[in-house]
């Protein structure tokens, strides 16, 4: 287990990009909980950069949007959250 600077938030090293987080605040919602973190430290591997600075593009991240709950990555939506699993058990 590799940590950062944070003694008990471990890091995956095989991540390509980690941003190591410091819990500063918790709001209670009727539904869910809102974590508020600061952002202590951030870990790239040399291949997702661009002149020193994490390039999306080359990461290449598969995102979650809310209130309308559709994956996406940097260009284009690929599909509604929790209904895309389902074609694959077709």
């Amino acid at each position: 287990m590799e940590y950062g600077e944070l003694e008990d938030a471990p890091l995956i090293k095989e991540c390509p990009l980690s941003l190591e987080c410091k819990l500063v605040d918790v709001y209670q919602m009727p539904t869910h909980n809102l974590f508020i973190g600061e952002i202590i430290a951030t870990y790239a591997d040399e291949k997702i950069l661009t002149e020193g600075i994490p390039d999306l593009g080359k990461l290449n991240p598969l995102l979650l949007t809310m209130p309308d709950n559709y994956y996406w990555t940097v260009k284009e939506k690929v599909g509604k959250a929790w209904n895309i699993g389902r074609e694959l058990i077709k």
